[in-house]
């Protein structure tokens, strides 16, 4: 079955290794002119590095990355509110939240794939005429397959053919990521941690022995841009009354390091698939960053699209069963993860909210993240 996946990120290059590990032909499309990665960070949690051990993928990872022991949420003074030990979950599944950053994560993946990745390859349309899909890039190229994915990201240009009326929406929060040329020591070596200042929110977690990856969150107006001159002062200046190591960090972090998103979602879409194109990942279920489960939701979608490909020669029942299977599951996070970000920014309550984190039962957490992880497929 000549299938061909439109994105070259961690859902389509990780749906293309899993696929082509079933016998499935793929063929990978980017639109970008090369694999290079805005240099930031990402958490592969326990659901995913489960599935790239499956797919013989985690021992890389982890030697690329670097697996932590703990989260933690805490005020901006790095009081703890909430701490989740690692352990649980190695015990339980066998793997912790590893941190690695993306262009690490997508070397690997297009290591493992071991095909060419087609980049340049912005997609213009397609078309499925019932025989067969195919894929007219704006180059003026096309392809033919017996199924397309898509796996282009929240923005993605599959969707947008498909389900014209699917909306992205905006947070009112925007995100700055950075990675920094700094060592931190105990107890931070191991940990992501997450702090919650009275207008700012701060996470850091290490990458490497030498490096560490951040993100700083505030309110702000959509499509706000920043002067690049000065990027670097201006967060110097809105942390300042953080608790080190946050001043540090911002400090060994080089301005060109520096990148800013807005952070949004996707509002759910009632169907992932028509015809024979099916979404997968950010393109069909795109979450804010919260939980740090973007990439993971992408992960657990290519192996069980991969499975059911295998096993079910009709590629519509195929799709139906992946879309059944998946859409509860990625909705609740999409949900959650919303909530979790309005909870972080109170204007109000934030002394009540840190304390009931702070009296939340251990047990509870710790049950709703085994479930999280879970991967029952």
């Amino acid at each position: 079955m000549k299938t061909i996946i439109i994105g070259g990120g961690i859902a389509g290059l990780t749906t293309a290794i899993a696929l082509e590990q079933q016998g499935i032909d793929t063929h990978v499309y980017e639109a970008q002119s090369s694999l290079g990665v805005a240099g930031a960070g990402i958490w592969m949690a326990t659901n995913a590095m489960q599935v790239f051990e499956r797919l013989g993928l985690a021992d890389d990872i982890k030697q690329r990355g670097m697996p932590l022991d703990k989260i933690e949420i805490a005020d901006y003074r790095l009081k703890t509110i909430q701490a989740t030990s690692q352990l649980l979950f190695v015990e339980a599944y066998g793997f912790s939240v590893t941190s690695i950053l993306r262009s690490r994560l997508r070397d690997t993946l297009v290591e493992h794939y071991g095909k060419p990745v087609h980049t340049a390859k912005r997609l213009d349309r397609v078309l499925d005429n019932g025989q067969s899909v195919k894929a007219f890039f704006t180059d003026g190229s096309h392809v033919s397959g017996e199924i397309l994915i898509g796996a282009d990201g929240i923005h993605s240009a599959v969707r947008q053919e498909l389900f014209p009326k699917s909306q992205i929406r905006y947070s009112g929060q925007t995100c700055w990521r950075g990675i920094a040329d700094i060592a931190l020591e105990a107890p931070y070596e191991r940990a992501c941690v997450e702090t919650w200042g009275k207008k700012y929110r701060f996470g850091l977690s290490v990458i490497s022995d030498k490096e560490v990856y951040w993100f700083a969150v505030a309110k702000a107006p959509r499509g706000e841009k920043d002067d690049r001159s000065f990027i670097k002062e201006k967060l110097q200046s809105m942390y300042a009354e953080f608790s080190e190591p946050i001043p540090s960090i911002l400090s060994a972090t080089p301005s060109h390091r520096i990148i800013r998103n807005d952070i949004t979602d996707l509002l759910p879409i009632r169907d992932w698939h028509k015809g024979r194109i099916c979404l997968i990942g950010d393109a069909a279920h795109a979450t804010t960053p919260n939980m740090g489960q973007g990439g993971g939701q992408a992960v657990e979608d290519a192996w069980f699209l991969s499975r059911v490909l295998g096993e079910e020669k009709d590629y519509r029942l195929a799709f139906q069963q992946f879309q059944k299977k998946r859409q509860k599951k990625v909705t609740q996070v999409v949900k959650t993860s919303w909530q979790i970000g309005k909870v972080a920014h109170l204007s109000f309550g934030q002394g009540l909210r840190n304390f009931l984190l702070r009296n939340t039962p251990k047990s509870i957490a710790e049950k709703r993240m085994l479930d999280l992880y879970s991967i029952d497929y």
